[in-house]
């Protein structure tokens, strides 16, 4: 009997201790930065990206390869905005206390984290369309790219992105289902992504302005994450 009587608050000390401990905390203060520094390198590489004049493939080329410079700037900064956000993600879950809405966000944080670092690595053909452009005849240039992209494999490793929108809308109705973020965190992700898509990117900072309600979210979690482990920090002390 006694035994048995111990088991269960030695767990909880044990979990508790965990919780509080350097490495957790270290690792909650990284997602929580990954959090700020994402959405602001992915802000600033969409308004940086190169004027397209036209919605077709050989006018997509054409601008990446227009100004070379421009556009490994902001390929750096859309595939370091990108890895920063998919690896913050991974900590929304640990916002969750209970089990109200925590299924929901460890499921959403998981697959826009996975879509997110696959974005990552997908603008790697930013450089490659960019020495096709220089290279070769712009239909030409246009014909090898869509050979390339149309392989199903590829798409299966680096077409994934739809899964970032709906990874971050899951997690955030498991976030406001837990209390994390208000249920006005739904429709910012959506017009955020509508406005990433569909505004025009002859005007670059257009399609950078419309993600920021979505980029809003992620930096409101980011800012809960960090408050969250001052907040244990000083229970800790005390």
């Amino acid at each position: 009997m006694t035994t048995t009587t111990n088991a269960a608050p030695a767990a909880s000390v044990t979990a508790q201790q965990l919780q509080q401990s350097p490495t957790h905390r270290a690792l909650a203060v990284a997602g929580g930065v990954a959090l700020l520094a994402g959405p602001a390198l992915f802000f600033a590489g969409l308004a940086t990206s190169p004027v397209q004049d036209g919605l077709d493939k050989a006018s997509y080329i054409e601008s990446l390869a227009r100004d070379p410079l421009l556009t490994q700037v902001s390929a750096l900064l859309l595939h370091y905005g990108n890895l920063l956000m998919g690896l913050g993600v991974l900590a929304l879950p640990w916002l969750v206390r209970g089990r109200r809405g925590a299924v929901a966000t460890l499921i959403g944080a998981l697959l826009a984290s996975v879509a997110l670092l696959g974005n990552s690595g997908a603008l790697f053909a930013d450089w490659m369309h960019l020495e096709l452009g220089r290279a070769l005849e712009l239909g030409q240039a246009a014909s090898i790219s869509d050979a390339v992209l149309g392989h199903p494999l590829f798409q299966l490793s680096f077409g994934i992105a739809p899964l970032i929108s709906l990874g971050l809308l899951v997690a955030a109705i498991g976030l406001a289902r837990a209390g994390v973020l208000g249920w006005w965190s739904i429709p910012a992700i959506v017009v955020g992504y509508a406005g990433m898509l569909f505004l025009p990117y002859s005007i670059p900072i257009l399609p950078a302005l419309g993600t920021v309600p979505m980029l809003a979210v992620l930096v409101l979690a980011g800012v809960r994450v960090l408050r969250r482990v001052r907040a244990e920090r000083v229970a800790a002390t005390v």
